[in-house]
């Protein structure tokens, strides 16, 4: 199976962190999700929020609950095959995060999540 999306440029600095995301246009999801208009899932966004962190975190990390999940624009692959994840780790204690992160391309915000409470998996 081709791959979803990558993410690329991870650059993380004093709690800051961003990362470029490609979607690949082609692949099997988008081909359901939604025929002739195809969208990222948000739940992909989801996921991709706890990769960049376990990146950032150089362990895995694992999302156990949100206070807030904004959807704000769609994004579709064709149009905006790059978006950039930019998101600040808010509270750290030995085993559990907090972060808030946002999803943009240019002046768009696609998502904003926070209130991400994530721990070692």
């Amino acid at each position: 199976m081709t791959t979803l999306y990558q993410i690329t440029n991870l650059i993380a600095s004093d709690g800051a962190f961003s990362a470029d995301i490609t979607f690949n246009p082609a692949h099997p999801v988008f081909a359901g999700h939604f025929p002739g208009k195809p969208i990222v899932p948000g739940v992909v966004l989801v996921e991709i929020s706890a990769a960049i962190v376990s990146r950032v975190m150089g362990k895995e990390m694992v999302i156990k609950e949100t206070s807030v999940i904004k959807f704000l624009q769609l994004i579709e692959p064709s149009l905006h095959p790059v978006v950039i994840a930019k998101g600040t780790i808010i509270e750290e204690t030995q085993h559990r995060l907090s972060v808030g992160l946002i999803f943009i391309s240019g002046d768009v915000i696609f998502a904003k999540l926070r209130g991400i409470r994530m721990v070692i998996e």
